[in-house]
């Protein structure tokens, strides 16, 4: 588990290690209002969703690389033998704000439940899981009309959805149940391919996401120091957004306040298994060899919901270094900029943008001038 502060906008994030035999441990369950994401880092396992509360179940295999997104109030369990990293945002796409400043991580317990089956608890856990706040529960089973054939099958057809995933087998499950998330599983062999980012001179897979995502972007990356040189990182921030990364191997450095004399100037290490986590606004350049998950939340913990739903991914810049080649330059945005890109990053909105420089107040305002002002500053005898 990693400690997140009351205004993060994670409510939950953890590296999971599951083997076979702790199966049965996993119990039916569902997060309220915030979707879940896992990452799988090692070894295989499978999704298995519905099968209380009036969903239909659904089942999915997973393995390495593979992305899942469990829809939120979905209820939901895990098998097998795998390594993730499983994260939740603290604020949905809706801006719909979840659970409570210190208790941020909702969970209905489904354990025992039948097909039409209620919760039979409901928990609010902080970040770390260490303390837990019980609150009723509204939903106690569910009763199937005689029409409910035919409500489903209009949940389906007016239910807007983006299939995201090119997988035949994971469509055609995640149809079983009307919900506005598309795909349950992206698999990173079908839907994450392999690119080159010129701008940070990465090499990349994004996930696709649709407009309910909680995410702007999940994307994977794998950085080498050797470009550093030739093709150091732009610095950049997001305004209403912050950024996260896990480095799931490598190491590398992250410096703060590049390009904004209005911002001191910090300078980080990290290494594998650590979580990087950058505030909203915060100009920000990454180096080192190292391969990590960069994701960023799609609503702000205060509500904002960033850019459009389209364009999710905003970013303002400060600096535009060299680029050994014509096509590289042309990746770069010249500083000042403002854009807003998709979830993969193919797509950039470029918005009017008044800033023209940052700096600092050129009088510093760090005195009063006692000869305007006579006996009114902190230096003035006067103590009326």
């Amino acid at each position: 588990m990693y400690p997140l502060s009351e205004i993060n906008d994670l409510g939950f994030f953890a590296r999971v290690s599951m083997t076979m035999a702790q199966d049965a441990e996993w119990t039916l369950r569902a997060h309220p209002n915030t979707h879940l994401y896992l990452l799988c880092l090692e070894g295989s396992g499978v999704l298995n969703l519905g099968g209380a509360a009036g969903y239909a179940a659904e089942q999915y295999g997973f393995s390495y690389g593979d992305l899942l997104i469990i829809p939120r109030d979905v209820p939901y369990r895990l098998a097998g033998t795998w390594e993730a990293i499983v994260f939740h945002a603290r604020t949905n796409a809706f801006a719909d704000g979840v659970g409570g400043s210190r208790f941020t991580h909702p969970v209905l317990d489904y354990s025992g439940a039948g097909p039409q089956g209620g919760p039979h608890a409901a928990y609010l856990f902080d970040p770390l899981c260490s303390r837990r706040m019980e609150v009723p529960v509204p939903l106690t089973r569910v009763v199937r009309e005689e029409n409910a054939a035919a409500a489903d099958d209009l949940y389906r057809r007016i239910t807007p959805r983006d299939p995201q995933t090119n997988d035949a087998q994971a469509r055609a499950e995640e149809l079983k149940n009307p919900n506005v998330v598309g795909a349950r599983v992206l698999r990173r062999a079908v839907d994450a391919p392999d690119v080159y980012n010129a701008n940070a001179g990465n090499k990349q897979w994004a996930y696709p996401l649709t407009w309910t995502d909680d995410l702007a972007i999940c994307i994977g990356a794998t950085h080498n120091s050797s470009s550093d040189k030739d093709r150091p990182f732009d610095s950049h921030s997001h305004p209403d957004v912050e950024e996260y990364k896990y480095i799931i191997s490598g190491s590398g450095t992250v410096t703060l306040g590049e390009g904004d004399p209005t911002v001191a100037r910090e300078v980080y290490d990290f290494t594998a298994g650590d979580l990087v986590i950058l505030p909203r606004g915060m100009p920000h350049v990454d180096a080192g060899d190292y391969t990590a998950l960069y994701f960023h939340t799609r609503a702000s913990a205060f509500g904002k919901i960033p850019g459009s739903s389209r364009f999710p991914h905003g970013a303002y810049v400060y600096t535009k270094p060299p680029r050994p080649t014509e096509e590289e330059r042309a990746a770069l945005n010249d500083p000042g900029t403002y854009v807003f890109m998709d979830s993969r990053e193919t797509l950039n909105v470029f918005v009017p943008n008044p800033i023209v420089r940052i700096e600092h107040n050129p009088t510093g305002l760090q005195h009063l001038r006692p000869d305007l002002f006579p006996g009114r500053g902190p230096d003035s005898s006067d103590t009326a």
